[in-house]
């Protein structure tokens, strides 16, 4: 059971857009050799720095970073619980996820380093589960997944996905 004080040390923005269709932005990785997550679907995110005051200023940071998107506290809509990110040297990594809600889509400025793609992935067609699949996506694992062009979004970027679109979240 996650809560919000476990120690986490990274934090996300699940951006909500709603206009022109209600999304939500999605990162597709650069693929970089030791990085586990390399090459898949991810929220805008970090691991928090020592001039960082707190997770909401990682969280902000790390998106302006990685997409040219200035969000601020204004924007948040709700601190969600923190939540393991897949294991790292044998400790789970946990992440604080911020829910943001922003009026329309911007045009977004890559971080060519981090970044290879950007996706406004519509809620409506997320929420058809008869669009999800599941897929050996490690060897002899198989994972809930969302298709999306080449390859699935999945794991904890789907989990928290699921939480958020699935459940009735409404408090800041």
């Amino acid at each position: 059971m996650s809560t919000l004080h476990e120690p986490a040390s990274a934090a996300v923005a699940i951006i909500r857009s709603l206009a022109p269709l209600e999304s939500i932005l999605i990162l597709r990785r650069n693929h970089h050799p030791g990085d586990p997550w390399s090459g898949h679907y991810s929220f805008p995110g970090g691991r928090k720095e020592p001039k960082d005051p707190d997770l909401l200023t990682t969280c902000i940071r790390e998106t302006r970073e990685e997409t040219g998107l200035l969000l601020d506290a204004d924007n948040l809509q709700q601190r969600l619980p923190h939540e393991p990110a897949g294991r790292i040297f044998h400790n789970r990594l946990w992440v604080a996820p911020f829910l943001f809600t922003i009026s329309n889509s911007p045009s977004l400025i890559l971080c060519q380093k981090e970044i290879q793609g950007a996706y406004w992935l519509n809620v409506k067609q997320f929420k058809n589960i008869e669009l999800h699949k599941n897929v050996e996506l490690l060897p002899g694992q198989i994972f809930p997944a969302y298709p999306l062009d080449d390859y699935y979004l999945w794991g904890f970027t789907y989990r928290l996905l699921k939480t958020v679109l699935f459940s009735d979240n409404k408090q800041k």
